[in-house]
């Protein structure tokens, strides 16, 4: 069977130049024979532009079986790859600053019958589109040019770089991890700086038998209600290899990724910030907003375009130029915590002003289909095209915008009242869901 996939693999390239990447500068798709053929390609392709490519995967079920895949290709292209273990995506995008490119097998937030592909440039940015068009090429290096395989302890190093960078902290948090890969490090370094630590779900489990990877409202409802039963100054959340920090304050109020990039850009004091076409007009009133495409690969790109030192999105990423041009939520919740030590979180919040911001997604079979719906529908409305379809109105807008990563559309709508919310984000899926 092995040769008889790998054989497909090396004749037919229609499907792998074809494959349309995920925002994220990879591709996630559910596990099969599709995503072993991938990995595949990639690894010859990958081997071929570097020289030396540092691994690492999540801990789901399926993640070894692609390391195996992707790293041989690497080798018989005759690069060598340094293994890095089981280990957040933030800690496999630190080492690879030792390293040509890094790779990391995960599919992040998504459901457990899920995996995936990122790719890392050594100063922690995710591929561009045209690094990724590079992948695309293909060749096998003679046999006596084959890659070495090394193990590395990337863990460690990112673990050292935290407590050189942070200072001994005296907090009481709660930490939810998700059963992803945070776990091996998130708990261990909030300790090592003297904060006092309750964990919930923060064993690895590769089918997340906690709660599901992705950290929204509705899945950290023990988070809360612990935060409030230890009298903890700060509970923090992460997906499935960490690169999201969401948070929950002290008196129990879960926090959105909108409102961790406000409390950040005020309390910090940053006067321009990177967010995507998504993010809430809340982030305007305390700086100007650079607006870009959704992923966090766009917003770190504009970031260095633009020399901009912070950036992120409403799904939890936040990028900080002078650490990583990664979305490092476990630097992220290190750096939440220096201001909960400081400033009373729930206060700022409560001065925010109040905008009412709704999400929904919409599963579909056929995408033409859904594109025909979508496009009928906002005819009369004057349309952006920066990413999908965004309409501005003069009390609010909303977004409609395919997954990168799934087969389906994401609603979000956004006024400065209630009503007007429930109204849009009505009409609008009652249309699409039909």
């Amino acid at each position: 069977m092995p040769i008889t996939i790998f054989h497909k693999i090396f004749i037919d390239t229609k499907a792998f130049t074809s494959m349309k990447f995920s925002g994220s500068s990879g591709v996630r798709m559910k596990w099969g024979e599709e995503l072993l053929n991938l990995a595949y390609q990639l690894g010859i392709s990958l081997g071929n532009e570097y020289d030396d490519i540092a691994l690492a995967s999540d801990f789901r079920i399926t993640s070894d079986s692609i390391v195996s895949v992707i790293a041989g290709a690497i080798m018989a292209s005759g690069a060598s790859v340094y293994y890095g273990g089981k280990i957040p995506t933030p800690s496999l995008a630190y080492a690879t600053k030792n390293h040509n490119a890094g790779v990391m097998i995960t599919a992040s937030h998504n459901p457990p019958e899920y995996n995936g592909i990122k790719f890392w440039n050594p100063d922690g940015s995710a591929f561009s589109d045209e690094q990724i068009a590079k992948l695309q090429r293909r060749s096998i290096a003679k046999w006596n040019k084959v890659g070495k395989f090394y193990e590395e302890n990337m863990l460690n190093e990112h673990r050292e770089a935290f407590l050189k960078e942070f200072k001994a902290m005296d907090l009481n948090v709660v930490i939810d991890c998700s059963n992803g890969a945070g776990s091996v490090l998130t708990p261990f370094i909030f300790r090592d700086l003297g904060a006092k630590v309750t964990t919930l779900n923060c064993h690895p489990s590769g089918q997340f038998s906690g709660h599901p990877s992705e950290p929204s409202e509705e899945n950290l409802i023990y988070l809360k209600k612990m935060v409030i039963a230890k009298k903890a100054d700060l509970g923090i959340a992460h997906d499935g290899d960490a690169d999201r920090f969401l948070a929950i304050t002290p008196s129990g109020k879960y926090l959105s990724g909108d409102q961790i990039l406000a409390i950040f850009t005020k309390v910090l004091g940053y006067k321009r910030i990177v967010a995507p076409v998504d993010s809430s007009k809340l982030l305007e009133n305390f700086a100007e907003v650079v607006r870009c495409k959704v992923g966090d690969a766009n917003v770190s790109r504009v970031m260095r375009e633009k020399g901009i030192e912070f950036g992120g999105e409403n799904s939890g990423t936040q990028i900080f130029a002078s650490w990583r041009y990664t979305p490092d939520a476990i630097y992220a919740a290190l750096k939440f915590a220096e201001i909960a030590s400081k400033e009373d979180i729930d206060s700022i919040v409560q001065e925010f002003p109040k905008y009412y911001t709704l999400r929904k997604n919409i599963y579909y079979e056929d995408r033409d289909e859904m594109e025909r719906k979508i496009e009928k529908f906002v005819k009369d409305y004057p349309v952006q095209r920066v990413d999908e379809y965004r309409v501005d109105m003069d009390d609010g807008w909303f977004l409609i915008r395919f997954s990168g990563t799934e087969p389906k559309v994401r609603i979000t709508v956004e006024f400065e009242s209630k009503e007007s919310a429930s109204f849009w984000m009505e009409k609008i899926y009652q249309v699409l869901s039909k």
